[in-house]
C-alpha cells in the first residue's frame, strides 16, 4: 500500500498539469486514491503516476492508473523456459530428426511413404476423435 506521502506527492505533480482544484479536493483525492490503490507499491504508484502524466488529457482516475500498472507488469513477469534436455538426449533427437530427413528425401525421390508418417498419422486421428467426443 502506498503511503500517504507518496499519494500526496504525486497529487502535487498531477495538479501541476491538470486543472487546479482546491485543497479540501485533493485531500479528498489523497483519501480515495490512497483506498482505490492499495495494492500497489510506492514505486509502483510513481510509475503509473509518471505514465498518466504522460498519457492522460485530465486527472487519472484510479482505474486509469491500475491499467497503466497492469499493462507494464507483463513486460517485467519472468517467463517460464524449459531446461534443455542432456547432451545425451539431445544428440538421441538429431540423430531420429536426421534419420526421419533422410526418409523423407527418399520417399520424396522415391515415392515410397515411410513407416513412422502412418504412425503419426493414426495418433493424429486418435487425438481428433477424441477432440470430437468432448
Amino acid at each position: 500500500m502506498p503511503n500517504r506521502a507518496t499519494i500526496a506527492g504525486e497529487i502535487a505533480k498531477c495538479s501541476l498539469l491538470f486543472p487546479k482544484r482546491s485543497n479540501a479536493e485533493l485531500e479528498a483525492l489523497t483519501a480515495l486514491w490512497g483506498e482505490a490503490l492499495d495494492d500497489l507499491t510506492d514505486d509502483e504508484l510513481v510509475f503509473a503516476c509518471a505514465m498518466a502524466r504522460k498519457r492522460c488529457k485530465f486527472w487519472p482516475t484510479p482505474a486509469e492508473l491500475l491499467e497503466f500498472h497492469e499493462k507494464t507488469q507483463s513486460r517485467y513477469e519472468a517467463t517460464y523456459i524449459p531446461l534443455p534436455e542432456s547432451p545425451e538426449v539431445m544428440a538421441e533427437i538429431a540423430q531420429r530428426n536426421a534419420e526421419r530427413a533422410r526418409t523423407l528425401r527418399e520417399a520424396l525421390a522415391t515415392g515410397i511413404r515411410p513407416d513412422w508418417v502412418g504412425v503419426m498419422e493414426a495418433m493424429d486421428v486418435k487425438c481428433e476423435d477424441a477432440r470430437r467426443e468432448t
